[in-house]
């Protein structure tokens, strides 16, 4: 097998992983603001649910880098044992 594709075979699921994290916070993240405009717009503003959905997507954007990062490491150091 190529020493490349085996590499990128390696880290792929931690970027795929990433990715799927990356959307989920970005959708938590609008949904945070539908519920704050809906919730001003009825004359109300319920900070539980706006404080549960930025917290949400603060941990899944945190997740993706934290994803991203150990795809990276994983990457780097396989390429150091094959490629070396």
């Amino acid at each position: 097998m190529n020493p490349d594709l085996e590499i990128w075979l390696l880290f792929a699921p931690f970027w795929l992983l990433g990715t799927a994290a990356l959307i989920g916070g970005a959708w938590h993240m609008a949904h945070a603001i539908i519920v704050t405009r809906r919730a001003q717009a009825a004359g109300h503003a319920p900070p539980a649910q706006r404080h549960y959905h930025l917290r949400r997507a603060l941990l899944a954007f945190g997740a993706f880098v934290a994803l991203a990062l150990i795809g990276l490491g994983v990457g780097a150091a396989v390429g150091l044992l094959v490629g070396g």
